[in-house]
């Protein structure tokens, strides 16, 4: 039994057929692949979504009021990232590796685990908005956007069963769900002229609607009751410390440096480190997505065939390496145009620390694929010493440069820490299985097609001309250069070939 197996007298209500069983499948590689670009396509909708929202708050609230809201979001990220202790992420794990009833009593316990610990985090967080000496208004914003982040903590562990089967449509769904309402709210609070209080408010709103269209998609796949039995939370804690404290130290890391360059350095610093900052998290956040769709795989091969679990990882690994070379291109080309179309011309100071975050996305990347690697092992140390010794780098690093030279100094300091978890994980990985080595071949492919695609600049382009010529010449290369996987190719054929031979309706 694995560590965070709670036995159930009542197995035998268990749902006869394994939602799961999917994963033991032949076809559950191309399943991941298809799931890998609806959950791209919906991400990529999704994030020009948010782009609408960000255009909308930077425009509505300034430089320093734009700072003050994100420093707010950060720390509510923080918080949960805290409270969390990585349950959702060992849930997923633990529902791909149970069986039958042990699964219902993990979900009853996990469901009310994470309420209770992400209720006490939104009661910290209150208090150190207070601390921190925040009036009134946003020590209420502060609340608003905890009881949010409750709902979220609901909703995505209520999601635990559709990510185990592979129901990434329906995942799909529920995030462009939360994010049209969320940018509908901020469009009706910003005609409004609502300040940052309302606006911190949004996730709570939106929350519920999206916790209510989760519960109906999982009905009968998963207790919707929470269970608060403190002696049973004991055991589901005691093995995911480790990984809650490496997850914490991660999180806090990444959303901390906008809150040490809201220390370090000026208001207005802070405001254009917030927009570069914005961009890169939204954009960094691409890699760990696609890898999610494929972590219960993962999971199930780290349980029993390791061999397949070296396969899945080298094919990952160049995907992500692909995707990660494209990330660096576009922002580097279309930083100013990015810029521009998301904040006002007050944000141009912006552009600098944009591209030196984005000289850091390969890194970015590539890690999560190494990261869930590491998690699917239960190699918890590792996970937990390569983020403390990132944390202590990114501080120190984000610290000194912030306080040196502003936003961009923040920026540098951001990228070397993202650097340096990249570098942790993969010594944690190969360490432990040699196997586990990544082959270099397809990503140095895309490296070298970088290389035309970014002399772009020497064009003397417009900024959006740039992007758009640029990532152009990238994806044009890719193909005959064989930057990209074979399964990845084929699958794309195979959609393609399906879609154009569709008898019409």
């Amino acid at each position: 039994m694995h560590a965070m197996a709670v036995p159930d007298p009542t197995a035998a209500s268990a749902r006869p057929a394994d939602p799961t069983a999917v994963l033991d499948d032949t076809t559950a590689g191309a399943r991941i692949v298809r799931g890998g670009l609806v959950r791209g396509g919906g991400y990529v909708a999704s994030t020009l979504l948010s782009f609408v929202g960000i255009v909308l708050l930077t425009n509505h609230l300034g430089v320093a009021r734009f700072g003050t809201y994100q420093t707010v979001i950060s720390l509510i990220v923080v918080v949960g990232a805290i409270t969390d202790a990585g349950m959702g992420t060992l849930g997923l794990r633990e529902y791909s590796q149970l069986h039958g009833g042990q699964r219902a009593q993990l979900m009853r316990q996990l469901l009310g685990l994470r309420l209770a610990l992400t209720a006490a985090g939104v009661s910290v967080a209150v208090a150190l908005a207070l601390t921190l000496g925040y009036d009134g208004p946003l020590l209420l914003g502060t609340l608003l956007a905890g009881c949010g982040l409750v709902l979220t903590v609901v909703q995505t562990t209520l999601a635990i069963p559709l990510g185990a089967s592979l129901r990434n449509e329906a995942l799909t769904g529920l995030d462009l769900l939360r994010q049209i309402l969320t940018v509908a709210a901020i469009a009706l609070l910003v005609s409004a002229g609502s300040g940052v209080t309302a606006l911190l408010g949004i996730p709570f709103a939106v929350g519920f609607v999206v916790v209510a269209a989760t519960a109906l998609l999982v009905r009968g796949a998963v207790p919707l009751v929470p269970a608060f039995q403190p002696r049973a939370w004991v055991a589901l804690l005691r093995p995911a410390l480790v990984f809650a404290m490496a997850t914490t130290v991660g999180t806090v890391y990444t959303y901390g440096a906008q809150i040490l360059t809201t220390v370090a350095t000026s208001e207005t610093q802070a405001g254009l480190f917030a927009v570069a900052f914005r961009v890169f998290i939204v954009t960094a956040a691409v890699p760990g997505l696609l890898v999610t769709v494929a972590f219960p795989l993962l999971s199930r091969a780290a349980r029993d065939d390791h061999e397949r679990l070296a396969y899945a990882l080298q094919r990952l690994f160049e995907v992500t390496s692909v995707l990660g070379v494209g990330a660096v291109i576009g922002l580097v080309l279309g930083a100013p145009f990015v810029i521009d179309v998301m904040a006002p011309t007050e944000f141009a100071g912006s552009v600098t620390p944009l591209r030196i975050l984005s000289l850091a996305m390969l890194s970015s990347f590539v890690l999560s694929t190494w990261g869930f690697a590491l998690l699917s092992l239960h190699a918890h140390q590792a996970i937990l010493r390569a983020n403390l010794v990132t944390f202590v780098v990114s501080v120190i690093a984000v610290v000194i440069l912030a306080s040196l030279d502003g936003a961009r100094g923040a920026a540098i300091g951001a990228a070397i820490g993202e650097v340096t978890l990249a570098v942790g994980y993969l010594l944690a990985l190969i360490t432990g299985d040699a196997r586990f080595r990544p082959k270099i071949g397809r990503p140095i492919r895309a490296v070298v097609c970088a290389i035309p695609a970014l002399g772009v600049l020497a064009l003397g382009l417009p900024s959006a001309a740039a992007l758009f010529l640029g990532l152009a010449v990238y994806a044009v290369l890719l193909v005959p250069a064989g930057a990209i996987p074979d399964e990845l190719t084929h699958a794309v054929r195979d959609r393609l070939r399906r879609d154009g031979t569709a008898p019409s309706a």
